[in-house]
């Protein structure tokens, strides 16, 4: 019997309504050592005495993976974050999923020297299955982003296709 994922039900109130949490993505970056903390062994005014936990370790859990040199983040450590947020140990990374993935794309979208260009194709089948929304076109002379091939017919390969320019730095290499 296969089995998938398991996502559990917790409680959300006095009557017993489920709620269900989605499940969240982090680093495993290894143990961390906790170091003693005192426990209060008696609250009594007149003495009072305390006494210190052992050291234990516990599992650190993060948005942030683990740096080269050791089990913290540092500045090259990969993140889950569009946004970086203040890390609980090591320095904060520079890198996030805004800038890995987003930032180039985005830079392009409000670049005032930016085209969206709308325009009527016949594209053959062939060359339709064969498009990606990755590629580069060829357009009155200028290279542009294919950005959508929209109302495509399948009959006589009209098609209507969104074209977003100039293209990104490093694109023809």
């Amino acid at each position: 019997m296969a089995q998938g994922l398991y996502i559990p039900t917790f409680i959300a109130n006095e009557n017993f309504d489920p709620a269900v949490i989605n499940p969240r993505v982090f680093y495993y970056n290894g143990l961390k050592t906790i170091s003693p903390s005192p426990v209060f062994a008696s609250m009594d005014s007149s003495r009072f005495a305390t006494s210190y936990n052992s050291p234990g370790e516990f599992p650190y859990f993060d948005h942030y993976s683990s740096g080269s040199t050791d089990e913290t983040p540092d500045e090259g450590s990969d993140s889950l974050l569009f946004f970086n947020e203040q890390t609980a140990y090591g320095t904060l990374p520079t890198n996030t999923l805004y800038t890995e993935y987003w930032q180039t794309y985005i830079e392009l979208l409000y670049n005032p020297k930016t085209r969206f260009i709308e325009c009527q194709a016949n594209l053959p089948f062939a060359l339709y299955t064969d498009f990606k929304l990755n590629d580069i076109v060829l357009f009155k002379g200028s290279h542009f982003h294919l950005r959508a091939i929209n109302d495509y017919n399948l009959k006589t390969g009209d098609c209507k296709l969104e074209l977003l320019g100039p293209i990104i730095k490093d694109s023809l290499d």
